[in-house]
C-alpha cells in the first residue's frame, strides 16, 4: 500500500469517527447502522487524535461561539459548559473561569 493510499484511508476513517462521536450512539449501533466493524471503528478511535488530544498538544483549545439573540453577550462554550460574557466584564475571572473548566 502506498503513502498516498494509507493517507486516503485516514482521511476516510478521520471522516467517520467524527460522524460517530457527532451522532451520540454507541459503538455497535452505529457500525450495525452504517455497515461497518465495531473493531475498525475502535482501532481507528484509538489511532485518531480527539480534538481535546490535538488542543493539549498544541496548548489551544477550540472556542465555539454560541449564537444568541442579545448582541450584548457573547456565549463562550467550554466543554459543555456556556459561559455568557457581557460588555465590561472582568477579563481576569473569565480566564481564572476558562482555566478551571478546562
Amino acid at each position: 500500500m502506498t503513502h498516498q493510499e494509507r493517507a486516503e484511508i485516514r482521511r476516510l476513517w478521520s471522516g467517520r469517527v467524527e460522524e460517530f462521536r457527532a451522532s451520540g450512539l454507541g459503538a455497535p449501533q452505529w457500525c450495525a447502522q452504517h455497515g461497518y466493524n465495531v473493531k475498525q471503528l475502535h482501532y481507528w478511535l484509538h489511532r485518531l487524535p480527539t480534538a481535546d488530544a490535538t488542543a493539549s498538544a498544541s496548548g489551544w483549545l477550540p472556542v465555539p461561539i454560541v449564537p444568541e439573540s442579545n448582541h450584548d453577550t457573547l456565549g463562550v462554550r467550554v466543554g459543555s459548559a456556556v459561559i455568557e460574557v457581557r460588555m465590561g466584564f472582568d477579563a481576569d475571572l473569565l480566564r481564572a473561569v476558562v482555566r478551571a473548566l478546562a
